[in-house]
């Protein structure tokens, strides 16, 4: 079974964290303290959200369907795609998990380009070895999302990422200065892909640069610095995080 789940974001982060607060809970008490209503039967919804956080190696289920989890920490949304980074690497192209993964590094960050229309296109076209249904594009899109990779608009997916994600990440790094540009690379890109060939990917970018606006982090420029400038006007090469800006 693959990441390829019908989910929609809210309940995998919350099955986790039951999981981690009842560890061993069978699959039957979890169901029962998720269906608010008699009516009707969300053991799909559940099965879907615990496959995908199996694949994440974040919950395992055994023979006796009881569900214990594999990390005790607090898992926040760049936990989430730093485990997909992961997925990523350690398997092959034609594996839908591989795909799964890396259809934001593949549609977005390599084309640079910050919104498309037709997801469910550019996937089957990209991803030409292994059909990907419309229900499972929006699945992904709605995953996506959840974590803070961009937003569902018009039907399509802008992938600018969430300031929230993006201040959590700064907050995990702590105090740090130095080029704008590294920043990118070292700090940020083990997170989840947002360099292709060297450029920095525009929604990342633009996510950071929001960051100085609102004093999150410090942008300054610095003259004769071997690394690439950001903003409309190149403005900004160099980046302090922490001290003052904590």
């Amino acid at each position: 079974m693959s990441l390829f789940q019908i989910c929609y974001g809210p309940e995998i982060g919350a099955i986790l964290q039951t999981v981690q607060k009842y560890p061993g809970i069978a699959r039957d008490e979890l169901i029962t303290r998720y269906q608010y209503q008699k009516n009707g039967d969300i053991s799909s919804l559940m099965d879907a959200a615990l496959i995908f956080l199996s694949n994440l190696k974040y919950v395992n289920l055994d023979e006796k369907k009881n569900i214990w989890p594999l990390n005790e920490n607090e898992i926040k949304g760049f936990h989430y795609l730093q485990r997909l980074k992961e997925v990523a690497e350690s398997n092959n192209s034609a594996d839908s998990n591989y795909i799964f993964s890396t259809m934001y590094y593949h549609l977005f960050v390599v084309p640079n380009q910050l919104y498309l229309k037709d997801l469910y296109y550019e996937a089957n076209l990209k991803f030409e070895k292994q059909a990907i249904s419309q229900e499972k594009v929006n699945a992904w899109k709605r995953i996506m999302e959840y974590f803070g990779l961009g937003y569902r608009v018009y039907g399509g997916f802008y992938a600018l990422p969430h300031l929230h994600l993006m201040e959590s990440i700064v907050r995990e790094i702590g105090e740090w200065e130095g080029p704008l540009q590294l920043l990118f690379e070292k700090k940020i890109n083990p997170i989840f892909p947002c360099i292709n060939n060297g450029s920095v990917f525009n929604g990342v970018v633009y996510s950071i640069l929001n960051l100085g606006k609102v004093n999150i982090l410090e942008l300054s420029k610095k003259q004769d610095l071997p690394h690439q400038s950001f903003g409309e006007s190149k403005q900004w090469n160099w980046v302090k995080i922490g001290g003052d800006q904590a």
